[in-house]
């Protein structure tokens, strides 16, 4: 097989994998969603996970490779920036729908007789929690403009690299190691969309096609550049990695997690385990993956 039959197979494989991976969660009802919601919460929470790992154990050690002094300062720039843009939306366009001012008291008085023991089981959770558990706007587009932007980017890295490679054995060993951990990632792209935007078809479709985009246009940038040299010392790629990474991470630990923490904490006491336990499993599945890779690489 010569190295571009190789190239071509891996556009079609990355391009149509995360493409369907990424429309899976699209493929389930709003009333099969609502039946089962502490699993969409577990799925979404195992995303989170996902990311997480893919920001500190992925991204950033390949950042440190590259640039080694300012690696950290990067993911930080990145942390902020979306920071920055999340917080001028809702200056700009906060609506009224956003202020929660009415006291728990007061709702708990709206549930009929036969809810008594779950009023009760929240007010004794509430009584040990010590942070508030309101939950935060989760529709705001910022944050899966910042996850989209994060992940195409990273997906054009993975896609250049897999294009920059000299022979077709390199070109196909590279292409199941971005595999391995692309389609997992486009299903947690997916179930985030369908969570903050579950009505807007067109839009999740939109968004799944640019992230699968991402990989194919790296692997044809990569093969049609001449200067492969000069572009392979560029500052530029591991500082557009790093920033990616800053992006991911802040999606994780302020968007996602904090929003279905607040959301089950004091609806099933057993919920915050059991999203713990999805996160750790995300982490772990990406961190195992992280590792395998880069013992086959060595």
């Amino acid at each position: 097989m010569d190295i571009t039959t190789a190239r071509a197979i891996s556009m079609l494989t990355l391009g149509l994998g995360a493409f369907f991976s990424g429309m899976l969660p699209a493929c389930f009802s709003e009333a099969a969603r609502q039946r089962h919601p502490l699993l969409l919460s577990c799925l979404l929470c195992f995303g989170g996970g996902v990311l997480l790992s893919t920001s500190l154990v992925h991204m950033l050690p390949e950042t440190r490779e590259r640039l080694p002094q300012y690696s950290e300062l990067t993911l930080c720039l990145g942390f902020f920036t979306v920071y920055l843009v999340d917080e001028l939306s809702h200056l700009f366009y906060r609506s009224e729908n956003h202020e929660r001012d009415i006291p728990v008291g007061e709702q708990t008085r709206l549930l009929p007789r036969d809810h008594d023991g779950e009023m009760r089981e929240r007010e004794g959770t509430s009584e040990l929690c010590h942070v508030s558990h309101a939950e935060p706007c989760n529709r705001s587009s910022s944050s899966v403009v910042g996850l989209l932007s994060a992940l195409f980017v990273h997906s054009v890295l993975e896609g250049l690299a897999i294009g920059l490679q000299e022979s077709a054995t390199q070109v196909l060993l590279l292409l199941a190691a971005v595999s391995s951990h692309k389609f997992v990632v486009g299903f947690c792209l997916g179930a985030e969309l369908c969570e903050n935007f579950p009505s807007r078809a067109c839009a999740h479709v939109l968004c799944i096609a640019l992230f699968s985009a991402g990989s194919v246009a790296g692997i044809g940038i990569g093969a049609g550049l001449e200067t492969v040299n000069s572009l392979k010392d560029s500052i530029a790629v591991p500082v557009m990695q790093g920033l990616a990474a800053g992006t991911l991470l802040y999606v994780t630990v302020s968007e996602v997690l904090p929003r279905e923490r607040a959301r089950w904490h004091e609806r099933k006491r057993s919920a915050g385990l059991l999203q713990f336990l999805s996160v750790g499993l995300g982490f772990g599945l990406m961190y195992l993956t992280t590792i395998y890779l880069d013992h086959d690489a060595e």
